[in-house]
């Protein structure tokens, strides 16, 4: 009996331990990848607890091999868009300004329920109250309100024409969303008198640089040296 209490100590504070290497994030919204890995350590985890003739060991190795394959898979989504993309997906636009995109949501399974359901939770009761409903790579749904509809604010205040639109992200962490700068009509052009402004003379020195198609602002953060 004591030795039961003893592993199911030993279990429970190694579990923690790896959860919490893992990163923050593993305690709120989980995405795909790191949800099966939460599933696993927790099955394995389950079994010496259950089966005393198990020895530790074959639950401390197969639980540090995860951490390990996880920390490798999240390095590997810091480093390139494209892996993070495969992983993860990609935000999907289940609304913009007046237009349900229904491709989108019957590839999602979300409904029309569903939809509503979310926005009276985020306390709007129309769609005529928001400009965009997105689905994040978590599956939780962010609402982007309109800017009538969007809490008063000093700035607000004094300036009360409409500008309404996404902040688009051009460069994350050195790549360039070429596809992007297209579709928002920008060039290498505009891209090179931005990184002039900052001194730089590529946007692979460019940690951040996002446009704001409705007040034309643009944010650039290097890269740390």
């Amino acid at each position: 009996m004591i030795g039961l209490v003893w592993r199911t100590i030993v279990i429970y504070l190694f579990v923690i331990l790896t959860l919490r290497l893992m990163g923050k994030r593993q305690i709120g919204e989980l995405e795909a990848s790191e949800l099966v890995v939460t599933i696993i350590i927790s099955e394995i985890a389950a079994l010496p607890i259950t089966d005393t003739k198990i020895p530790l060991h074959h639950v401390f190795l197969p639980i540090g091999i995860l951490l390990v394959m996880e920390h490798v898979i999240s390095y590997l989504a810091y480093r390139s868009v494209h892996i993070r993309s495969a992983l993860y997906g990609k935000p999907s636009m289940l609304y913009q300004k007046g237009k349900l995109n229904q491709k989108e949501m019957r590839r999602q399974r979300f409904n029309l329920g569903d939809l509503m359901e979310e926005l009276r939770n985020q306390g709007v009761i129309s769609l005529s109250q928001v400009d965009y409903v997105i689905m994040e790579t978590n599956g939780k749904i962010s609402v982007i309100l309109r800017s009538e509809e969007s809490p008063l604010t000093p700035k607000s205040q004094a300036e009360p024409e409409d500008n309404s639109d996404l902040n688009y992200v051009l460069v994350d962490n050195g790549h360039l969303m070429k596809k992007r700068l297209k579709q928002l009509g920008l060039n290498q052009n505009w891209l090179k008198k931005q990184l002039k402004q900052h001194k730089l003379s590529s946007y692979r020195q460019v940690y951040y640089l996002s446009f704001d198609k409705g007040t034309g602002e643009t944010v650039v953060i290097p890269k740390e040296k």
